[in-house]
């Protein structure tokens, strides 16, 4: 009798084909924060988890292997690239796939650049419990979703006076490169490179480093 009735819940509610479950992917630098997002995202029962990423080319690897919908989880920082240069190489080469940017409360900075540049949600690393359930289930629906909080605090503060190109700078600064790196990273010359620095450093009103990159990291600009 029980038997009868289990066939006839399960044929009025079949389970969904693990084949047509959007696809996750979790990226970031650091082994453990994969691991640690990807056992939150392995609960939902309406995503399949896939495979981690801590660098561009395994990343690239996994976009290039996926079908269906999928959805990649992205911290601010891959082990040989930062969120703009992922976020651009995702774009270029897989637009259909939805990102979640990640980042702690003090890489806030990097919300902003993962918003401008065209990421699908972004999450609180402290909120990410909460939070990101909510952001997948709305991406499954296929919405675009900014949590509340973080639009606040988006639209409270002052317009972003760093342009585009110093974004991409002051994150090759936090990665540690040189000046002669940075300048082979974006194809510019090192003297171009000196000036983006000294027009960066007026803008944070810092006269060092490691003082723009303190500041930047931490969204005070």
């Amino acid at each position: 009798m029980k038997i009868a009735r289990d066939m006839m819940a399960l044929a009025q509610n079949p389970p969904i084909p693990t084949d047509d479950l959007p696809h996750v992917i979790v990226a970031d630098r650091q082994l453990i924060v994969c691991q640690g997002i990807g056992s939150l995202v392995a609960q939902i029962a309406e995503v399949e988890l896939g495979e981690y990423a801590t660098d561009k080319a395994s990343l690239k690897a996994l976009l290039s292997r996926t079908r269906g919908k999928t959805i990649l989880i992205l911290g601010v920082r891959l082990a040989d690239g930062d969120l703009t240069h992922v976020l651009d190489m995702v774009r270029k080469d897989h637009p259909e796939v939805m990102v979640v940017v990640v980042a702690e409360d003090s890489e806030f900075a990097f919300i902003r650049t993962a918003i401008k540049s065209g990421a699908n949600s972004v999450c609180m690393m402290g909120q990410v419990l909460t939070s990101l359930p909510r952001i997948l289930g709305k991406l499954i629906e296929g919405h675009s979703i900014v949590p509340t909080d973080i639009l606040r605090k988006l639209t409270s503060e002052a317009a972003d006076t760093l342009s585009r190109r110093e974004h991409e700078i002051l994150g090759l600064l936090g990665d540690g490169l040189t000046n002669f790196q940075i300048s082979a990273r974006l194809g510019l010359s090192e003297n171009t490179v000196k000036y983006y620095l000294k027009a960066i450093y007026q803008k944070l009103e810092v006269n060092s480093r490691g003082a723009a990159i303190a500041k930047y990291v931490a969204g005070n600009y």
